[in-house]
């Protein structure tokens, strides 16, 4: 009995060679799973094997979680120690604006990346569809890039009147956000009239998948989060994250929808889906614009009253 009570408390909070086994019983079993997914095969033995591999999958993966939100808060703090023992990783955690800057920064190098991808992607099949995409995330990386080294002179003080040079850059940043859906129309037109889509070899959709969600999930987060900031160049940064996540959700839609989906139902989703983001990005660029437009105002008007 009370060998079952110290059994019980251990698995309450596993330590040492028992988290390790969950840990790489977790790994295991979940590999295999995706092996019984590709085996072809009639026989029952492999089929119930199959169903039990995956019902322990699932246990293990969930026990799994269980021990990761349980030992969180010492994961969490162990994390935060070693970034604060040094300048760079102090600032990232006590400065919001450094630290949005160096991941926008993080974003610019990925996108421009991912343009580079785009143009061999659109040389190599011939397709209309990638370049579209190469153009909509280079005039995104000249976007980003922009604020950046504005929000770097800023840092050395090499920025006179932030407020209104912020506040114009947001506005540009607006402006061109309701001219940069444009490069949708060529995708959209060709979903209506050719039946093609953004198409992403083997297994490199799941990679854009949970790229895209990721992008879409942090995107709305910070979005939230930047409302709080007065600095409009941040704002436009979270902006320009959110219209680039617009994207990759559309561009993912059609190539799964286009890849596992039969009969023509898919391009009415895609069309909708398409004209959604085309619409969405204009409002974002409207909204910036006329918000730019009304802090621009109040800063004169406080500008004259104090004369």
């Amino acid at each position: 009995m009370q060998n079952d009570k110290t059994f019980t408390q251990k698995l309450k909070k596993p330590t040492g060679f028992l988290l390790f086994a969950i840990y790489f019983l977790t790994v295991i079993f979940i590999a295999l799973s995706f092996v019984f997914l590709f085996i072809k095969t009639q026989s029952p033995l492999i089929e119930i094997l199959s169903y039990v591999v995956y019902g322990l999958s699932a246990i293990l993966l969930g026990y799994t979680v269980y021990t990761i939100v349980i030992y969180f808060g010492n994961i969490k703090k162990g994390i935060v120690k070693a970034i604060e023992k040094t300048e760079f990783g102090k600032k990232m955690l006590s400065h919001y604006g450094f630290r949005t800057v160096v991941m926008a920064t993080i974003s610019l190098i990925i996108n421009i990346l991912y343009v580079g991808f785009h143009i061999v992607m659109a040389i190599l099949y011939r397709s209309f569809w990638f370049g579209s995409l190469a153009l909509y995330y280079a005039l995104l990386v000249a976007l980003r890039s922009g604020i950046v080294l504005y929000q770097r002179k800023k840092g050395k003080g090499k920025v006179e009147l932030p407020e209104t040079i912020e506040l114009k850059k947001y506005r540009n940043c607006g402006i061109l956000l309701t001219i940069i859906p444009l490069c949708l129309v060529v995708p959209l037109l060709q979903i209506i009239f050719l039946d093609r889509a953004f198409i992403y070899q083997g297994l490199t959709v799941f990679a854009f998948a949970a790229y895209s969600f990721y992008k879409i999930i942090m995107a709305i987060i910070n979005v939230v989060k930047s409302k709080k900031q007065i600095d409009y160049t941040l704002k436009a940064i979270r902006s320009i994250s959110l219209a680039d996540a617009f994207v990759s959700i559309f561009a993912l839609q059609t190539c799964l929808l286009f890849t596992f989906s039969q009969g023509a139902s898919y391009q009415i989703a895609n069309v909708a889906t398409g004209v959604a983001v085309f619409i969405l990005t204009i409002i974002l660029g409207v909204f910036m614009i006329v918000n730019a437009n009304k802090k621009l105002k109040e800063t004169k008007r406080e500008e004259q009253n104090e004369l």
